[in-house]
């Protein structure tokens, strides 16, 4: 056989000498989503961290006292905490208020309602951010954008109160920054649908920005066949939308652009310029169109829901005023050099000039309130004074935000009524309102708040109950103060009448306690006890001591009864502090009604305070003023 010889080189002896070429494909680079988005976003949260942070902490300071409670929020926060939201935005705010306990921390139920609003004015800081970074509005203007909507006197003011509009602003905005998505638009469109709808089911009046968010997509596509269909859902939206709105006028109130005006003018004149001037831009025309659409149903007598359209407003205001102005300072530049820029940079310097001396003379005086007052401390102190005195099975007249910490107390619900359930004149004169409250004779006192007198409706009711009623505390001053009014069914003249003659009785007892040189009354204790402006239960009391003790008195008055009968029994001048003690134990060991319902004491002094209500006749009537020495 023939040898053949290979032409293969040999294999080495050691393997590991061996170098083969053998072409290794790389590894494809794993994709790194996180670092890419962060990369891509970075920025933008370096620039909404601390815009985030100044927008919660100025809404945060002073939230639960400032503004004023108001009969919205209490009819909201009531449902709520009867575990009955009622409607469908009511149930968004219950969704974070119950499983957070916001109700158990909360000193009073708006408060706990306000604590959500936090949460809501945030996710909307977030979404006018991303909004207007989709617009092309450049970071620092978007920035102003956040601090307008976050700061300005009016937002501050409304996005506080706990109202359902507050959240359908957020499903607003969200329907905006979908409508101008970039990416998944087949998602992105039908969500910003949803999300218009959710507003609409959330507070009816934001209907009225479907079509422009229908808008806002038709700008993003350039298909023929996609500009068609989104042409006649915009169409249909605009038709159903403002129809809807037209058949409401006359059923959801009227606006009130002046209460607007008086809070923030800045916001309120340079929202609708901004508008005006923002429709030269395409990219800013919807939401422009919106805000103007806004302004006008606004003017309209008998417009929509009040609180609607300014917190529809708001954000769209505080972002077109830095974007406008953003573009405007982009064309600017762009003509530089050329014969037009010099009026346009003279025009533009003015304005800001006199925007920033506005924002300066306006918005310190308007923020200092919402900062820093406390509207709601004379209605935690009449709700103190009610918990305090008033048998829980009394029958009261207050408002829905009273009402609501009142059955938190203990009080039964049938005998708390708002004033808003008794009908007004024209309901009264149409026929009876099922269901109807009794009549104002029915009740016991009535609590006089600044809701209840400045409401519109003319209610017989209320206004008698008013007018038959006497101040027995009262607290806070002007506007704000808060007044508790014992009813009297026979009339206030009966009452008063009834009044003067134990006055006179008390005081005839309280001279022969003068003249006892045991008792040492103080001044302003000898003052009152003269104009018998003491309770008869102190008075007997005072004539037992007597007998026993060398005291020194005082009749201080409790809170908010400084023009009351003084109920309060302050005893010093005791030798040591266990003949004090000895002293509370005789005071609490006295019958009823001569039972203190507290009795404090303090080293040598002794505090002994009785109940509101004294019985009639433990004094005998004095003798004819004739026969008074």
């Amino acid at each position: 056989m023939r040898d053949t010889v290979s032409t293969l080189p040999a294999l080495p002896l050691d393997l590991d000498d061996l170098r083969l070429p053998i072409p290794v494909p790389p590894r494809p680079p794993r994709p790194r989503r996180v670092r890419a988005w962060f990369r891509r976003h970075g920025p933008d949260l370096a620039w909404l961290a601390p815009l985030l942070t100044l927008a919660g902490y100025v809404h945060a300071a002073g939230m639960t006292r400032s503004p004023a409670f108001t009969e919205a929020e209490g009819r909201t926060m009531a449902r709520i905490a009867a575990g009955v939201p009622g409607d469908f935005g009511a149930a968004q705010l219950a969704a974070w208020i119950e499983p957070t306990g916001a109700l158990d921390r909360a000193e009073h139920t708006v408060a706990a309602g306000r604590e959500a609003m936090l949460v809501v004015l945030l996710l909307g800081v977030v979404l006018l951010w991303v909004l207007a970074r989709r617009l092309g509005v450049a970071r620092p203007a978007a920035a102003v954008a956040v601090v307008l909507f976050a700061v300005s006197p009016l937002a501050l003011h409304l996005h506080r109160l706990v109202l359902a509009e507050n959240v359908a602003v957020l499903w607003m905005l969200l329907a905006f920054v979908l409508a101008t998505a970039r990416r998944g638009r087949p998602v992105a469109f039908p969500a910003a649908g949803v999300a218009v709808l959710l507003a609409a089911l959330t507070q009816e009046t934001f209907v009225v920005v479907a079509p422009f968010v229908v808008w806002t997509m038709w700008q993003q596509v350039t298909a023929r066949r996609w500009r068609l269909a989104v042409a006649g859902v915009a169409a249909a939206a605009g038709a159903g939308a403002y129809g809807y709105v037209l058949a409401s006028l006359g059923e959801l109130g009227g606006a009130a652009p002046e209460r607007w005006w008086t809070l923030d003018p800045v916001l309120v004149a340079i929202g609708p310029v901004a508008a005006g001037a923002a429709l030269l831009f395409p990219a800013l025309r919807p939401p422009a169109a919106t805000l103007i659409t806004l302004v006008l149903l606004a003017v309209v007598p008998g417009g929509p829901a009040p609180a609607a359209l300014p917190l529809a407003a708001v954000p769209l205001a505080a972002l077109l005023v830095p974007a406008t102005a953003h573009r405007l300072v982009v064309r600017l530049l762009a003509v530089r050099g050329r014969p037009e820029a010099m009026p346009l940079a003279i025009m533009t310097t003015t304005a800001a000039a006199a925007l920033i001396v506005a924002v300066t003379a306006t918005w310190p005086g308007e923020l200092g309130p919402l900062l820093r007052d406390d509207p709601v401390a004379p209605v935690a102190q009449a709700e103190r004074w009610l918990t305090a005195n008033v048998p829980r099975d009394g029958r009261l007249v207050v408002d829905h935000p009273l009402r609501a910490d009142l059955l938190r107390s203990g009080f039964a619900a049938d005998g708390l009524v708002p004033f808003t359930s008794f009908p007004a004149d024209a309901v009264a004169e149409g026929g009876p309102l099922d269901p109807r409250p009794p009549g104002w004779t029915h009740y016991d006192y009535v609590v006089s708040t600044a809701a209840l007198r400045t409401d519109d409706a003319d209610r017989p009711d209320v206004r008698s109950a008013l007018a038959e009623s006497t101040v027995v505390a009262s607290f806070g001053l002007g506007d704000g103060r808060v007044e508790i009014r014992a009813i009297h069914p026979l009339g206030r003249d009966v009452a008063e009448t009834v009044a003067a003659g134990d006055r006179r009785t008390v005081g005839y007892a309280t001279g022969q306690l003068l003249r006892n040189d045991a008792l040492t009354f103080d001044a302003a204790a000898r003052a009152v006890a003269s104009a018998g402006l003491v309770d008869p239960r102190l008075v007997i009391v005072l004539g037992k001591l007597s007998g026993t003790h060398e005291l020194a008195v005082s009749l201080p008055a409790l809170p908010g009864e400084d023009a009351g009968v003084r109920r309060r029994l302050v005893l010093t001048g005791l030798p040591t502090e266990d003949e004090a003690a000895r002293l509370a134990l005789w005071l609490l060991g006295q019958p009823p009604p001569f039972t203190p319902s507290q009795v404090d004491t303090d080293g040598t002094t002794v505090i002994a305070t009785y109940s509101l209500t004294a019985p009639r006749g433990l004094l005998p009537d004095p003798p004819p003023p004739e026969e008074i020495p």
